[in-house]
């Protein structure tokens, strides 16, 4: 039996290009829940890296059509090209999913757990180690793209340190100029518990952006991140490390986002537009409740806040 195709049959079976009941443009529509596998270029990954990413698309929605075109979306993700930085795959999508869908503006967020390549402080050994990148993109009137990277880190608690100083330096002692450099170079007792970092940077296009080996760097530097394989001397270093700096949430924002404003200072990037945000968390090891911090400001801002606006 052969079937005759109607002339009508793609518009009646067309059914997100009708008509919907009830005309109201809706802000946005789309997929998650998705996974996409992305050959992605950064230097912290030395090179190009595949990552299996968690993938968002989502577009905006004129009144006069029923619904988002989904095969459309689909494509997107299969025809995203690779070899890019994340942020710039994400925009290629974005812009691809805006002009399929025949829509105002689209947003599309990648993220993944990235391996990374490091070694063990003392014994060198290999650690096999992660952390969380993501980029988002808007494709629109109002064009823009962003990147962070999350990492793990162990901060002590400033405060338990001075008690523990103070019992100290009564017991042998000391003046409290000894008492200072005893500090400076002996971990001192107080309690310890496991965080998270974060760092976002977003810009009005991808090119403006740093790199997640850039991200990375800052972070490492102003607090102190875990690994996973740690030898007893390694292990020893990371908390004797982390009782040196003493941190609070609040301590670690603030050093992360002075590191992130020298780092742009010192960088050939335009920074009107960009905007920064800084967040971390603290698992407290000794109470019920947890502890978290967060700075959002343009980059403009922070750099004029340290006197570093070129």
């Amino acid at each position: 039996m052969t079937l005759t195709k109607h002339p009508y049959a793609d518009d009646f079976y067309d059914v997100p290009a009708q008509k919907p009941a009830v005309s109201i443009a809706l802000d946005r529509v789309g997929v998650h829940g998705q996974r996409v596998l992305l050959d992605v270029a950064d230097e912290l990954f030395g090179g190009v890296r595949e990552l299996l990413c968690d993938a968002r698309a989502e577009v905006s929605l004129a009144a006069g059509q029923r619904g988002i075109h989904m095969s459309r979306i689909e494509g997107a993700f299969v025809n995203a090209p690779g070899a890019l930085p994340l942020a710039e795959i994400a925009s290629a999508i974005a812009r691809e999913v805006r002009d399929t869908q025949t829509q105002e503006s689209a947003r599309v967020t990648l993220r993944a757990f990235a391996p990374l390549r490091t070694r063990t402080r003392v014994t060198g050994l290999a650690s096999p180690d992660t952390v969380e990148v993501a980029a988002v993109a808007v494709a629109g009137p109002q064009p823009s793209a962003g990147l962070s990277l999350a990492a793990t880190n162990i901060t002590a608690c400033p405060c338990m340190q001075g008690y523990a100083l103070s019992e100290l330096v009564g017991e042998l002692g000391l003046s409290p100029d000894e008492g200072r450099r005893l500090m400076e170079r002996v971990p001192i007792a107080t309690h310890s518990q496991k965080g998270r970092v974060r760092v976002e940077v977003t810009a009005p296009d991808a090119g403006r952006l740093p790199d997640y080996a850039f991200l990375h760097r800052l972070v490492d530097g102003q607090t102190t991140l875990t690994q996973e394989l740690l030898k007893r001397p390694d292990e020893y270093d990371l908390v004797r490390r982390s009782h040196l700096r003493p941190q609070f949430v609040e301590d670690v924002v603030r050093g992360v986002a002075e590191g992130l404003a020298r780092g742009l200072a010192q960088s050939a990037a335009v920074l009107e537009g960009v905007e920064l945000d800084v967040s971390a968390e603290s698992y407290e090891s000794i109470h019920g409740h947890d502890i978290s911090a967060r700075l959002r400001i343009p980059a403009t801002a922070l750099l004029a806040d340290l006197s570093l606006l070129k």
